[in-house]
C-alpha cells in the first residue's frame, strides 16, 4: 500500500512538472513534435487513476473488515459475559451442595452416635452381645453403601 502510494505520488509529480515547469509551446513547435506528449500523459493519469481507484478499495476492504471484526468482538464479549454468568452460577450451586452434604453428614454421625448409645444401654457395657450389634450396624452400613453394595452383590455370588 505504501509502494502504490509512492508510485502515485511520483506519478503525480511528473504530471504536475510536465504541466506547469515546461513553458507553453507556440503552434510550431507543437507541430514539429508528434503528438507523442498527450500519449504518456493519459497513460500516466491511467496510472494514477488506477493507483487511486486500488488505494479507494483496499481502504474499503480494511473498513469491511474492520467492522466485522467489531461485530465479532461484541459477540465474543456477550458469549464472555454469560459464560462468567453460568460460572458464578455454577460456583454458587457447588458451595450450596457442599453445605448440604456437611450438614447431611454432621446429622448422619449424630444419627449413628445416637443409635450407638441407646443399643449401648440396651445391651449394656459388658455384654458380648456388643460385638455382634457392631458388626451387624457394620454389615448394614456397608449394604447402604454404594460401595459396599457392589462388594455384597459380588460376595454373595461366589
Amino acid at each position: 500500500m505504501i509502494e502504490s502510494l509512492k508510485s502515485a505520488a511520483a506519478i503525480n509529480a511528473t504530471l504536475f512538472a510536465k504541466q506547469g515547469g515546461e513553458p507553453a509551446k507556440d503552434q510550431g513547435q507543437a507541430d514539429a513534435a508528434p503528438l507523442r506528449q498527450p500519449e504518456p500523459q493519459m497513460s500516466e493519469a491511467a496510472t494514477l487513476s488506477a493507483a487511486i481507484q486500488r488505494l479507494i478499495s483496499e481502504r474499503d476492504a480494511h473498513k469491511a473488515r474492520a467492522g466485522t471484526q467489531e461485530m465479532e468482538i461484541t459477540r465474543l464479549r456477550a458469549v464472555n459475559d454469560e459464560l462468567r454468568r453460568q460460572h458464578e452460577q455454577t460456583a454458587a450451586l457447588r458451595d450450596y451442595y457442599m453445605r448440604l452434604a456437611t450438614e447431611m453428614l454432621v446429622t448422619l454421625k449424630q444419627i449413628d452416635g445416637t443409635i450407638h448409645d441407646l443399643v449401648q444401654k440396651a445391651v449394656g457395657p459388658n455384654s458380648g452381645i456388643s460385638e455382634s450389634v457392631d458388626a451387624t450396624l457394620m454389615s448394614l452400613a456397608r449394604r447402604l453403601s454404594p460401595k459396599g453394595a457392589a462388594n455384597d452383590h459380588t460376595e454373595h455370588r461366589s
